[in-house]
Order: structure tokens, then C-alpha cells, then sequence
């Protein structure tokens, strides 16, 4: 391999690492930042979930509330407060007889309503008409829709009946959200024998939503594999777009002093720059000639022979001498007129020298017009 050729896979090696690291970066900062807005906004969610929770069974609650139920009021007198008492146990006559049952402080202080009289009317309506996990976790996720919190939600329903026998029912996308922490219960009747138990869980997706920095992020490791695809063309743009720049500080740095004649004698040092006789600019080791702000890319062919003829006595040449030099004498005509019509097109618009054929001799000459003009000054 070759320097120009290392020189290009070695730096297409540091452009891979150096994207590479700037793309890893990027995508750490970014999520750095989603798990950090995720732990932030999640209590937020949690709080209002709850909230939404009690409102969501409250408003079940009081759909029942034209039921009429036979309530008798016995004679004793009952003195009452603000605040209901915690009693416990409480004792209760049933078809099944009369039994105690025994009430969980924690329960009684989660209790949806802990006023004595209201708490034995739910217990006689909630047990001919029961509570639907189903109805009740619909109407709390489209409260959650209208507060504009994404999340998925599940119910449980826990009855325990006059036997103490507890039968517990979910609702009907209960399953994937049961994994995730209960939110709350709160519990219902006489004997606190309903409880209803929220849970809750988030797609982060949703939370964050994240779709918009997501693909920001695509978009950069797409730039990044696209560079590393088109390496070379990238390369070879930016160094066309550069190399009169490139050339000006390559010349001031090495100090080269070139006669304003088209012959260029061989020195030691000679950094593959010629000048020719109208200030055009020849560069052998980058294939370009310059004039200006303008630039031309050469064949290697083309640079061989222009080099040649800046090296011949008179700039002229037969079609032998290109022929030895060019193919070793084993060239054909065709093969010789197609490299002379490229040399032609390579100073068209770019020099004024011109390629005449004249006594068998190819010439590297100014135009008759420009030389007059140039005696005559």
C-alpha cells in the first residue's frame, strides 16, 4: 500500500473513532436525561393517580345512592362527635347468626366513608348491587386521560362475606400492571368487608415522550455510518473546496521560487510544483492544476505527459518519445491521440497554453496572438 493510501485509511480510522465517541456521548447525555425527568415525573403521576383513584370510586359510589334501603333506628339514645370513633370488633346479626368481626385499624382509617350509619347502608347496597372491577377501572383511566396522565391501570376487588370467606376478583387487564406497586386500597361497608385496590404502571415511552429526541439520535448515528460509507467522496469534496488555500501556506512554508518560464530545471527538494508561462500552477503529487480560484483535476497520464513537455527543450515532443515514455514503446495511435485530446480538454478554460502538432512534433506553446503581444511589450 501506499502513503496516499495509508494516509486515507488512517485517517478514515480516526474520523470512525471520533464519531463514534461523539455519537456514544450524545446518546449517554440523552439518557442520562430521560432517566432523570422518568424519576422526576413518576411521583408526580402517582400522586395524581391516586387522587383520581378515590374520586374515581367516590363517584361509583354515589351511582348508588337513589337505592332505597329499611333502616330502623333503635330507641337508645346515641351520643355522636365530628370525628366517627375506631371500633372494633363490632358485633352483627345475620341469617347466619350472630357473630363479631373483627376491623383492621388500618383499614378502618382507608375507608371511603367511616361514618357508622352510612358505612351499614353501603354494606346492604354494595351487596345487592356489587361493584364492577371492569366499570370502575374504565372510569378511573378516562379520569387519568382528562389529567393527561399516560398510564395503564388495574383494579382488584376484595369481598369478605358474613362466613369470613374473602373472594377476590381483577380487572380484565388487570394482569400487566400487577407486577407494578399498588397505589392504594381503600375499603367499604359496615365491616369494611369491600376492599378496592388500585394499581398502576407507566410506558416510559409515553411518559417522556421520547419519540422526537429519539429520532435526533437516529439521525446522528445516520450521519455517522453515512460518513464512514462515503469516506473517500467526502474527502476528496472538502479537499477540492481547500486545496488552493492548502497550496498558498504549502509554498509560503517551503519558500519554493519557481522562474516564470516553462521549463523547470530538476533541484534537490522539488515538492512536485510547476509553474508554467501564464502563472498556471501545476501540482504533480496532488493531480491538480491551479490557477486562481480555479482548479482542475488530472489523469495520471495527462500529468506524466504535461511534465514531460516541461522538461523538453522547446516543450515539444514526437509521438515516439510520449510513446517510450507513456507505454514503453508498445503504445497504439488511438491510445496516443486519446491522451493529447485529455491534455487539451485539462488546459481548456484553466491556462492558455494549447497542444499544437506541427512537423511531426507535438508543441506545449502560448497561443500566436499572446506571444506577439507579449514581444511587443
Amino acid at each position: 500500500m501506499n502513503k496516499k493510501g495509508r494516509t486515507a485509511k488512517s485517517g478514515k480510522l480516526i474520523c470512525m473513532w471520533v464519531g463514534a465517541f461523539i455519537c456514544t456521548m450524545v446518546t449517554g447525555i440523552y439518557v442520562y436525561i430521560f432517566y432523570n425527568s422518568y424519576k422526576e415525573q413518576i411521583p408526580e403521576w402517582n400522586a395524581l393517580a391516586k387522587e383520581t383513584f378515590v374520586e374515581a370510586l367516590s363517584l361509583e359510589v354515589q351511582r348508588r345512592g337513589d337505592i332505597v334501603v329499611p333502616f330502623i333506628v333503635g330507641d337508645s339514645p346515641e351520643v355522636k362527635t365530628l370525628e366517627t370513633p375506631f371500633k372494633s370488633p363490632v358485633t352483627l346479626a345475620s341469617k347466619y347468626g350472630t357473630h363479631e368481626y373483627e376491623i383492621s385499624r388500618v383499614k378502618f382509617d382507608n375507608s371511603l366513608i367511616k361514618d357508622t350509619e352510612r358505612r351499614m347502608l353501603l354494606s346492604y347496597v354494595l351487596e345487592k348491587h356489587p361493584l364492577d372491577a371492569d366499570a370502575l377501572n374504565l372510569f378511573w383511566d378516562s379520569l387519568l386521560v382528562e389529567k393527561s396522565v399516560a398510564a395503564n391501570t388495574g383494579i382488584r376487588l376484595s369481598t369478605t362475606d358474613l362466613l369470613k370467606k374473602t373472594s377476590t376478583v381483577y380487572s380484565s387487564d388487570s394482569i400487566k400492571v400487577l407486577q407494578g406497586d399498588s397505589l392504594l386500597s381503600r375499603y367499604i361497608g359496615f365491616r369494611c368487608e369491600v376492599g378496592v385496590t388500585g394499581f398502576v404502571s407507566y410506558d416510559w415511552w409515553r411518559v417522556l415522550k421520547v419519540w422526537s429526541p429519539i429520532t435526533t439520535l437516529l439521525l446522528l448515528w445516520l450521519c455517522f455510518f453515512l460518513l464512514l460509507l462515503y469516506y473517500k467522496q467526502i474527502s476528496s469534496f472538502l479537499r477540492q473546496k481547500l486545496v488552493r488555500k492548502e497550496t498558498v501556506i504549502f509554498i509560503q512554508e517551503k519558500k519554493i521560487i519557481v522562474e516564470r518560464k516553462m521549463h523547470l530545471e530538476e533541484e534537490a527538494g522539488q515538492t512536485g510544483l510547476y509553474e508554467l508561462a501564464d502563472g498556471t500552477i501545476l501540482d504533480s503529487e496532488k493531480g491538480i492544476l491551479m490557477n486562481g480560484e480555479k482548479t482542475k483535476k488530472l489523469r495520471p497520464q495527462v500529468i506524466v505527459l504535461l511534465k514531460l513537455f516541461l522538461r523538453t527543450e522547446n516543450y515539444r515532443l514526437t509521438a515516439e518519445e510520449i510513446d517510450k515514455e507513456l507505454w514503453q514503446g508498445k503504445g497504439k495511435p488511438n491510445q496516443l491521440y486519446a491522451v493529447i485530446h485529455r491534455l487539451r480538454e485539462s488546459l481548456e478554460g484553466i491556462s492558455s497554453l494549447v497542444v499544437e502538432c506541427k512537423d511531426e512534433y507535438y508543441c506545449l506553446k502560448m497561443p500566436h496572438s499572446i506571444e506577439k503581444n507579449t514581444e511587443k511589450g
